[in-house]
């Protein structure tokens, strides 16, 4: 089977052109490819969400995350074993260091999400600022 990575418009034609002049029928598989997650994304799950929820619930940040990672990623799949000609359930916690960029922010915003509901938190978003408005200073 032929794989070919397409990353900008130039390759997307040729590969079209290769396709126009190849033997029908064709069977054409297509797959986004999102870069790992970033160094932000970590340091912003490590630094603030987990941060914020260590604060509130007493907890460590490594338990907050142990737990989470037992809630949101928590992963199964059926796999042949060839060896015993069996199909096989595979399950176990994830690793959140293998998710993509879309997996990791979807990861968490599921976080913040329950620890807004569970814990009556607000978790600030990257480069959002919270200001209490009942705080008002009396101007003399």
């Amino acid at each position: 089977m032929e794989v070919r990575i397409i990353q900008n418009k130039k390759q997307a034609l040729a590969f079209c052109e290769s396709i126009m002049q190849g033997r029908l029928p064709l069977k054409v598989a297509v797959q986004d490819i999102y870069p790992t997650r970033s160094l932000e994304s970590n340091a912003y799950l490590w630094g603030i969400v987990y941060e914020h929820i260590s604060r509130a619930s007493g907890h460590s940040p490594e338990e907050v995350h142990r737990a989470y990672k037992k809630q949101f990623n928590f992963r199964h799949d059926l796999r042949y074993n060839d060896r015993k000609r069996l199909w096989v359930w595979i399950m176990g916690v994830a690793t959140t260091t293998s998710l993509d960029t879309r997996e990791i922010w979807d990861y968490i915003m599921k976080v913040r999400a329950d620890a807004e509901i569970e814990l009556d938190i607000v978790i600030p978003l990257p480069n959002e600022c919270f200001i209490n408005e009942l705080e008002f200073k009396e101007e003399k």
